[in-house]
């Protein structure tokens, strides 16, 4: 050890001596100073106890005088007869005032401290008043019919605080002939407490009536008596004591300072209550000076003892420095090994020579459940290990040991309830300096939960979280795995694509939550369909595959797909909603429509696709031309997503004319899509595509700007036409119907009464109420709408009447048949009558020929337009067209 170590031990020792003996000096100093505050304190707290007794006592008896003094006044004889005589109506108010007020003035005047007095008769109606006008109505029927006398207040009268008293007026047979209300002045009670108390201005006296509910404080040193909010702490206390209580508490103020608070009864007076309180500083100042004079000998003495003390062990320091030293190292090393034993997280056993246990730590017991007085003598392999010492494993890892002094590895042991467990283990020799081994360390954690993690992780990895089916690449790893197996076993293999059908609208319309429910309840339902060693994965959104292994003949897969079909027939019930879903299947086989898992995949949901355009609700197995399709599918949307950007779209107008005069009145703006490699893509190509993949409302929106500029460019021409615009049903049930029509007025500036929007039936009625609310606000705006196809839809003249339309357009499939068809000719007659008892237009879409408009302008049809006036062109090309036609009008 250095000299400086050595004369750092030496200061530790005299700093601990010291240390002891003013420790003990401090419990000496306690001891001594407790049994003197506590004596102190009683003395006081008695004083102070004794002070808010006689006090209230001397409160009390004022009280009391003040009842005696109204009772005398009540009592005398000539005033109470004079107003007995006044119930019985023998005497006037005047006369009884005139007789009565001079000598009860007298009365009052002899009192010296009464400010006021009210009698009542019989019937407690005021007689007489004198001196301040006195508060009555603070006082209750019962109050005055009372035959004893009541004491109320304070309360405010004139500019004092007065104490009212309230006596009954006997007769001489003792019956009660009226009341007398008196006001007393307090100075004479705040005289009187002030001088008993010889108070500061920081002692408070409170005065407190339980049956008025009044809280006052009396008044000393100048500062007048008054009444007080009644506050938590000083409201309970006085509760107490006008409850019969005595005692003394201390109470924090809402301004933080703390007040010792005495509280009596008054005698005689019940409810009342009576509080002097102190600031605690005042309390506790005389009985901290009654310790200051001890404790200040014995904390000389103390140091005193401290100093000799030091000086005398400074020489016995340096005696026991060596011992010290040794004791110190030894007694940190152990410690320092307890700790590590005690507090790592590891079961840490302790073996002998021979294999068995003789310590182990609390983690240990922890893990196992075993305590060491249960493991103590046993064998590490016997007590903890599944199979005993007769283990394969037990043997392998003490051979190991034995050779090379250490051991780790994953073992599998045993708990005392007889759970197993998986742990991470270790063997370590410790060997003494001759190299025997003296004992063995073994150390394992419980790795049970990284275990369960890991394999959670794997199957999450693998699962659909939502159906716990298996994913995407569980599904391709099985995929693959089934196709090497039926190449190996020359089988056949089935692959069928599900796609749900309407899951989007129920997603749409009940929210994304019930969705997902729904998804669950399907796969639970497929799930009970397919065979144990078939696998049915969720692809993802809602697609399942199923694959299905050794089957003797495609008729197998038809038969699972019609037992998947049946399985979704039944409603599914969620949140008191019916949900019917069906689905669309594909089919394809190994290895008859492809040798790998991409072209399987591919063809079942080309195949699905057949199914869905075959009505739904069905299956399909895959042909050739399905690729062809799927192709020319993938193609077209593919180029449909850029031709917005790629300025492929083109705007094509057919006129419309009048059936009377040929007057051009209107076109209607029809898109084309000019594709670089296919040429002109006509709308029944595209149109449901860009519906499908929800391309539908940004190129309706396209058509509508565009439509609604060129419109514009022929009114600032001098030549307005109505354009007619078809809407799609995506963009009259997304909602911003109303914004999208507004914008595009606005920014062309076209006249909102040239604008037309033509609305189908069939859209109509996949959401009526919602459609008739949308419509009636764009209408607001000022355009008209029409009614296309009308009559090839499930019309309702309940909707038709309700919705904003101005005009019907009579479908094409009923024009072509007039005038030799009798019943399109009955039809178109039907259509224009119900138009023209609604006050509608009409205009007749698909006249070819010259008998066709006849027919109709003979049955009053006032619109038409067709390839017999023209097909729909170009902007320039209908330009040129309608400069002829004002040519051959001029020559003609």
């Amino acid at each position: 050890m250095s000299l400086d170590q050595s004369i750092l031990l030496q200061r530790r020792i005299q700093f601990l001596a010291v240390t002891g003996i003013l420790v003990t000096g401090l419990l000496v100093a306690i001891a001594t100073a407790v049994p003197i505050y506590r004596h102190a304190h009683e003395l006081v707290a008695s004083s102070l106890q004794a002070s808010a007794l006689s006090q209230a006592q001397s409160a009390g008896q004022f009280l009391s005088r003040t009842s005696e003094i109204a009772l005398q006044i009540a009592s005398r004889s000539g005033v109470r007869d004079k107003l007995e005589e006044y119930n019985n109506w023998q005497i006037s108010l005047p006369d009884l005032v005139l007789y009565s007020a001079p000598r009860i003035r007298d009365a009052l005047d002899q009192t010296g401290n009464i400010a006021g007095l009210v009698r009542f008769d019989r019937d407690n109606y005021p007689v007489l008043e004198l001196g301040l006008p006195l508060p009555v109505e603070r006082l209750q029927a019962p109050g005055l019919a009372s035959t004893q006398p009541l004491i109320a207040g304070p309360v405010m009268v004139g500019a004092a605080l007065r104490l009212l008293v309230v006596v009954p007026i006997l007769s001489r047979d003792g019956q009660r002939v009226g009341t007398d209300l008196l006001a007393f002045d307090i100075t004479p009670l705040e005289q009187l407490l002030s001088t008993a108390a010889q108070q500061d201005d920081q002692t408070r006296q409170l005065l407190f009536n339980r049956d008025g509910g009044t809280l006052t404080r009396i008044g000393h040193s100048g500062e007048p008596s008054h009444v007080l909010d009644m506050l938590g702490s000083e409201h309970d206390l006085l509760m107490e004591a006008a409850g019969g209580a005595v005692g003394m508490k201390r109470l924090t103020r809402d301004d933080g300072r703390v007040e010792v608070a005495v509280f009596s009864p008054m005698d005689d007076l019940p409810g009342w209550g009576f509080a002097l309180l102190k600031p605690a500083r005042e309390f506790d100042t005389p009985v901290l000076t009654r310790l200051i004079s001890p404790l200040l000998t014995i904390i000389a003495l103390v140091l005193a003892g401290a100093w000799l003390t030091a000086r005398a062990i400074r020489p016995m320091a340096s005696r026991v420095l060596a011992q010290s030293r040794q004791l110190a190292e030894l007694s940190e090393s152990m410690a320092l090994a307890a700790s590590v034993f005690e507090g790592s997280p590891q079961a840490v056993l302790i073996l002998d020579a021979h294999h068995r246990i003789v310590e182990t730590n609390h983690a240990c017991q922890t893990i196992t459940g075993f305590t060491v007085d249960q493991l103590r003598g046993r064998t590490l392999c016997d007590a903890l290990c599944v199979n005993g010492g007769s283990s394969e494993l037990c043997a392998q890892l003490w051979d190991t040991v034995g050779q090379v002094g250490e051991w780790q590895g994953e073992t599998r042991l045993m708990r005392d309830n007889g759970e197993t467990f998986p742990a991470w283990h270790s063997v370590n020799a410790v060997r003494d300096g001759s190299g025997h081994v003296r004992h063995h360390i073994s150390m394992f954690s419980d790795i049970g939960d990284k275990k369960r993690a890991e394999e959670r992780i794997r199957h999450l990895a693998h699962h659909d979280s939502l159906t716990n089916l298996p994913n995407r690449s569980l599904l391709a790893d099985r995929l693959a795995h089934a196709l090497d197996r039926a190449r190996r076993g020359d089988e056949r293999l089935a692959l069928l694509f599900i796609d749900l059908d309407r899951f989007k609208h129920v997603n749409d319309s009940l929210g994304h939550p019930v969705g997902d429910r729904l998804l669950q309840t399907v796969a639970r339902r497929l799930d009970s369909v397919v065979r144990e060693q078939d696998t049915l994965a969720r692809q993802g959104g809602d697609e399942f595959v199923v694959i299905l292994e050794e089957i003797d003949d495609p008729e197998d897969a038809a038969r699972v797909a019609l037992k998947l079909l049946s399985a979704l027939e039944a409603p599914v019930v969620l949140d008191q909603h019916e949900i019917f879903v069906g689905a669309s299947i594909g089919i394809s086989l190994f290895p008859d429509d492809g040798d790998s898992s991409e072209e399987l995949l591919r063809s079942a949901d080309s195949a699905m696709y057949e199914a869905k355009e075959a009505g739904r609700s069905t299956y399909r197995f895959y042909t050739a031309e399905q690729t062809r399709i799927s192709r020319e599918r993938f193609e077209l949307e593919s180029g449909l997503r850029r031709a917005l950007e790629r300025d492929e779209l083109r705007l094509f107008f057919q006129p419309q004319a009048d059936c009377a005069d040929g007057r051009l009145i209107g076109v209607e703006a029809l898109v084309r899509w000019q594709h670089p490699e296919r040429g002109l893509v006509p709308p029944d190509r595209f149109i449901p595509l860009a519906e499908d993949i929800g391309l539908i409302g940004q190129i309706g929106d396209w058509v509508l700007n565009t439509a609604c500029a060129q419109a514009r460019q022929w009114e600032l021409q001098g030549r307005p036409l109505r354009v007619a615009v078809n809407l799609s049903g995506q963009q009259i049930s997304h909602g911003d119907l109303f914004d999208t029509v507004q914008s595009a007025l606005q920014r062309s500036g076209l006249s909102p009464h040239l604008l037309e929007l033509e609305i189908t039936e069939g859209h109509i009625l996949k959401g009526v109420e919602a459609c008739i609310l949308t419509l009636r606000r764009v209408k607001t705006l000022g355009v008209t709408m029409a009614i296309d196809d009308f009559g090839t839809g499930y019309s309702s003249l309940n909707y038709l009447k309700r919705l904003p339309v101005d005009r019907l357009k009579i479908d094409r499939s009923f024009v072509e048949g007039i005038p030799l068809d009798r019943d399109d000719v009955a039809i178109v007659a039907t259509i224009l009558s119900m138009a023209r008892n609604l006050g509608m237009e009409i205009i007749a879409e698909g006249v070819e020929t010259t008998a066709q408009l006849g027919h109709l302008i003979e049955a009053q049809c006032t619109e038409y337009q067709g390839y017999l006036l023209g097909r729909p062109v170009p902007v320039d090309e209908l330009e040129g067209w309608m400069a002829q036609r004002v040519d051959n009008t001029v020559s003609n």
